[in-house]
């Protein structure tokens, strides 16, 4: 019942604009700063969290072979598990793109147990298409496993349940080439059977703030050098945190296009919704420590977009955090918090909507971090 009324509190409190008076209104009853803030009691933290779920990834800087000169324009990678009910119609999908570019369909079956394979055999003799089959390495495994060999100028993803519609590759691909951008995205749909559920279209844009890109690898072409030296972060659950710590920050320039180019199949049965209170979800955690250390090998500057995305990105695990035990989830809060004090010392955002998650994770203040998920997350 009392989670019934937060939520009917803050989709009002949303409707009317009122998150921040609604924080402001309870941060007295809420606010509790931990006196405990040195590094010893953050190791304490960290120690407890890698008894339940300890940090079994590994790092995404690793060596691909960029193929020159390339033979193909574009590269669509399809990491295939299981999908037998929708590989077919994923790939026909992309093979029904009328375009002048030169493409290459890699699909890695990776160790399907079910008729995925049988699938694919269909397509073993057609030019365009290169099929890889492998033991189980999970998504990010079948994702490098493509990756190993680059033939194309330019990358893109395909998940097998998901489709793209037509005219897809041909309005990314022109607009990489017209703009010289290094990542060129543009909208999706969300699909249930023949429903739409749900679009999202970009405006036109051509710009340096990489921040306007969302935050999953779909949906956009990517200049393959930006994955020369780096490979999805095998072990963890949410891989996708690749693009904002390693991919993203190293663009020049990033385009955006008004075209729906990805539809992406609504799947009840994904991380999304299979994922609460399950221990593994700490991966979220995990992954954003294990990126913020490789960013900084790399050489990748802290800036304040990168700032203001880790804050996002914190706020968004503790949706994920909310369902497991409070005192992991007080745990994975602490050694957040000092995943900031690392890594930005001297940051602060201009972010309104940010800055009381900010000052919660500065002032260690778990009370006021739940009740920024209450009042902004409504969680």
């Amino acid at each position: 019942m009392i989670k019934e009324i937060n939520v009917f509190l803050f989709r009002c409190m949303r409707k009317l604009g009122m998150q921040s008076l609604y924080y402001r209104l309870l941060y007295p009853f809420y606010h509790s700063p931990s006196a405990r803030t040195e590094r010893e009691y953050i190791e304490r933290a960290c120690d407890r969290l890698y008894t339940l779920h300890p940090d079994v990834g590994q790092s995404s800087l690793s060596q691909n072979k960029l193929e020159r000169p390339f033979q193909y324009d574009l590269q669509i990678i399809v990491p295939a598990y299981n999908v037998e009910s929708y590989i077919a119609e994923c790939i026909d999908s992309i093979l029904a793109q009328r375009t002048s570019f030169r493409i290459l369909v890699t699909v890695v079956n990776d160790g399907s147990t079910d008729q995925t394979f049988s699938v694919l055999q269909r397509y073993a003799d057609c030019p365009e298409i290169c099929i890889i089959q492998q033991e189980n390495k999970g998504f990010s495994g079948a994702r490098n496993a493509a990756l190993k060999h680059i033939r194309a100028s330019y990358i893109m993803f395909v998940d097998a349940d998901d489709k793209l519609p037509e005219g897809a590759v041909e309005s990314l691909m022109c607009s990489a080439l017209c703009t010289d951008a290094d990542i060129v995205e543009g909208g999706y749909s969300r699909f249930m059977g023949e429903r739409t559920t749900f679009t999202f279209r970009h405006s036109e844009s051509f710009t340096r703030d990489w921040s306007i890109l969302y935050g999953f690898p779909v949906g956009k072409v990517y200049k393959s050098w930006l994955f020369e030296d780096v490979v999805f972060p095998l072990g963890y659950w949410f891989e996708d945190t690749i693009c904002i710590y390693l991919l993203y920050p190293r663009c020049k320039a990033v385009a955006t296009i008004k075209d729906v180019v990805y539809l992406y199949r609504q799947n009840e049965q994904g991380i999304t919704f299979t994922s609460r209170g399950n221990i593994k979800t700490l991966d979220a955690l995990w992954v954003t420590r294990r990126l913020l250390a490789d960013s900084k090998r790399m050489g990748i500057p802290a800036t304040q977009a990168l700032y203001d995305m880790l804050l996002l990105d914190l706020s968004v695990n503790l949706t994920r955090f909310v369902t497991l035990d409070d005192m992991v989830h007080q745990d994975a809060f602490m050694v957040s918090a000092a995943l900031l004090q690392e890594y930005f010392p001297r940051y602060r955002t201009e972010n309104i909507r940010l800055r009381p998650l900010e000052q919660a994770f500065l002032h260690y203040d778990y009370g006021a971090y739940r009740l920024y998920g209450k009042c902004y997350l409504g969680v």
